[in-house]
Order: C-alpha cells, then sequence, then structure tokens
C-alpha cells in the first residue's frame, strides 16, 4: 500500500483533498463562481453568442470550466459541445479551423478553407435544434486578428431567434488588450466576467470544504488553525491554486510529524522548504516588510554577492541579491520620461535634397570656379 495513502488514512481521509488536479468534485463555489456560472449558462442557454472568462493562473478557470462540461454531458440531445484545450498561439486560422471541425467530429473529404467552413456551416443548421458550443480554455494563445476572425466567421451563422453556435473563451487576463486591438470581435461579446482572488474568509471554507469532501472526521482529521490560514492566505494572495500547493505541502508535512494539527510554524517552515524564496511573498506569509540587514564591508576592488552576506532566510537574501521592486517601478517609469520627452521633442528639420548635377553642368562649375581664383590672384 502506498505510504503516504495508508498516513492519509490514519488521517481519516480517503484520499489526497488537495490534489492538484482540477477535479469538479472538489470545486468549491464561492460566491464569485457561482455567480460566473450563472451568467454562463444563461448565456448559452440563451445562445447569446460568445463569453469570455478572464483570471489570472490558478483562480479556478480550468475548474469552471470542467463543472460546465460536467453539468451540459448530462443532457446530451440538449447540449452539442466541442473542446479546445489549448490552442497553440502559432496555429494558422486554418489550423483553428480544422481543431475545431475536429472537435465537432467533422472529416471533410476536401482540405480547403472553403470546404471546412461549408462542412461546419452545414453542421450547424442541421443541428439547429440543439445549443451548439465551442469551449475554449487557455484562450490567451489565440493572439492573432486571423484567428479571432476565424472564431466571428464561425460564429457568424445564426436564425432570426438565437446564434446557432455558442463560444465560451477561458483566458488570462492579459487576453483584454488582444481584444481591444479586434473590436469586430470584441462588440460581439455578450459576457466578459473576471475572475477575482478569494477573500480571507473564503480561504478558511475552501479548506473546510475540501477536507470534508475527502472524508475529514473525527479527532485525527486534519486542523488547520486560525493563524495557518491567515498565513495561507497572505502567502497565496488568494489564489487557489497557490493554496491548493501549500495546503498539500503541509499536509504531508502533518503526516511526517503524525500530527493532525497544522499550526502558524508548520505552513511557515512549508514556506521555507518547499517553495521559491520569493522575498515578497515570504515577507507576506510572515505578516512584515522586507528590510534587509546591511552587508559585511568588503573591499572596493571585491563585488558583493549573495554569498559574501551570508543571510538568515531566504527573504532576506532575494532581496539582498538586487535592487527593490520600488527601485525597479522608479528606473521604469525613468526610461518611460525619457522616452516620452524624446518623443515630445521636436524633429530636426530635414536637410535638404541633394541633386546629383549632370556631367556638364559640373565642369562649368569647376571651369567658373578657376577664372575667380585665378582674378583674384
Amino acid at each position: 500500500m502506498n505510504d503516504v495513502r495508508f498516513h492519509l488514512q490514519e488521517f481519516g481521509l480517503k484520499e489526497q483533498p488537495f490534489a492538484p488536479t482540477a477535479d469538479p468534485a472538489y470545486f468549491y463555489a464561492t460566491q464569485e463562481h457561482k455567480s460566473c456560472l450563472m451568467r454562463l449558462w444563461t448565456s448559452i442557454d440563451e445562445r447569446h453568442g460568445i463569453a469570455v472568462v478572464l483570471g489570472n493562473y490558478g483562480t479556478g478557470k480550468t475548474t469552471l470550466l470542467r463543472k460546465l462540461m460536467t453539468g451540459m454531458a448530462v443532457d446530451p440531445e440538449k447540449y452539442n459541445t466541442a473542446v479546445i484545450g489549448l490552442p497553440i498561439p502559432s496555429w494558422t486560422s486554418f489550423s483553428l479551423l480544422e481543431a475545431i471541425v475536429k472537435g465537432f467530429g467533422l472529416q471533410p473529404e476536401k482540405r480547403s478553407f472553403a470546404t471546412y467552413m461549408e462542412e461546419l456551416n452545414n453542421y450547424l443548421i442541421i443541428n439547429r435544434h440543439r445549443i451548439n458550443t465551442l469551449v475554449i480554455d487557455d484562450a490567451q494563445n489565440l493572439n492573432k486578428r486571423g484567428q479571432l476572425e476565424l472564431l466571428r466567421l464561425a460564429q457568424n451563422l445564426e436564425t432570426p431567434q438565437h446564434k446557432l453556435l455558442n463560444l465560451v473563451l477561458f483566458s488570462q487576463l492579459e487576453w483584454a488588450r488582444v481584444l481591444e486591438a479586434a473590436p469586430n470581435f470584441q462588440q460581439r461579446i455578450n459576457m466578459t466576467y473576471t475572475l477575482t482572488p478569494l477573500s480571507p474568509e473564503e480561504v478558511r471554507n475552501f479548506i473546510q470544504f475540501r477536507l470534508g469532501q475527502a472524508g475529514a472526521t473525527g479527532e485525527n482529521a486534519p486542523q488547520f488553525q486560525d493563524e495557518a490560514i491567515s498565513i495561507i492566505h497572505r502567502y497565496s494572495g488568494g489564489n487557489p491554486r497557490v493554496i491548493v500547493t501549500l495546503c498539500r505541502n503541509s499536509l504531508l508535512f502533518a503526516l511526517q510529524t503524525k500530527n493532525p494539527v497544522i499550526d502558524r510554524q508548520v505552513v511557515l517552515n512549508t514556506i521555507d522548504k518547499t517553495t521559491l524564496p520569493t522575498a515578497s511573498k515570504v515577507a507576506a506569509a510572515r505578516g512584515q516588510g522586507i528590510t534587509p540587514p546591511a552587508p559585511k564591508s568588503t573591499p572596493s576592488s571585491q563585488a558583493t554577492s549573495v554569498t559574501d552576506l551570508n543571510p538568515s532566510d531566504a527573504a532576506t537574501a532575494i532581496a539582498m541579491a538586487g535592487p527593490t521592486e520600488t527601485e525597479q517601478t522608479e528606473s521604469i517609469e525613468e526610461e518611460i520620461a525619457a522616452f516620452n520627452d524624446l518623443v515630445r521633442r521636436p524633429a530636426p528639420e530635414p536637410a535638404p535634397p541633394r541633386l546629383m548635377p549632370n556631367t556638364n553642368e559640373s565642369k562649368a562649375n569647376q571651369m567658373l570656379l578657376n577664372a575667380v581664383r585665378n582674378k583674384q590672384r
């Protein structure tokens, strides 16, 4: 038997409550997630066309997608769905069209853009009694104008009552800039929802919900103390993926010590041992500002390095290794100001064009110049 699974059972758990996969059974619906799902279902069922969900890495977009897919799979007669899980940025518009056609199970005889589009349109018309939906995860990879134009064309087919194809697009926040640069597509978006981080109370409920789903009951069940949860929230910034990772590693530490109580020290130790030593996050977890100690004095000819400083922990090591975030921001602002000053500076008057004289004119001018010089002598 797997040792970890055996120890999980000692804590009354039937499985790992903080697995790294987006299992719909462990989906904790915050008020924001519920609102987003409600709007997505409305957009899909009413066949309003394009819906976009934006959020940073780890905010639960893929989990929402799987929750949506689970719901549509219950009624295949009503919902006809194709999914593109990870579009490739280098795709041409035809490559994207191929992925869409393949997602709906179509196999056109002739490999051409016109044939594929006609096949897709005919398919949507034949299935107009069903709700046809194309779901795309990591849509930020679709950053070319041709790709967005293809999605617009694919979604453009409609009846007087509704669209024949829904688009549900899950993306990182930076995709908003791409959409702004494509107004022809952006204006057709029916609904955009932006996911935000979890609050401290939501982090608490999130952890308890996952433990409950894994069967945590009784005195031996893992117990995350209030201060530990507070540190988890500060370090993660309310990001569900980071919360899950930190809780999983903290739980493994508790399993090793056979102590179900996960307190402040367990979480801090987990941060120090199992995460990248990012100064700002470590300091945030400890509830402290970053005030690195003065480095040891070194000869002027010897450069100061991180190894020379002998820091006491990861936070001070990173803070001492380079400029602070404030200094970097000021440097960037100075560069921007210098650039703007250069842009505002009036451009110099262009030099008059130099025309190449013909050969005879050049010889005549030279003879005249020589005659003037001889006369002056």
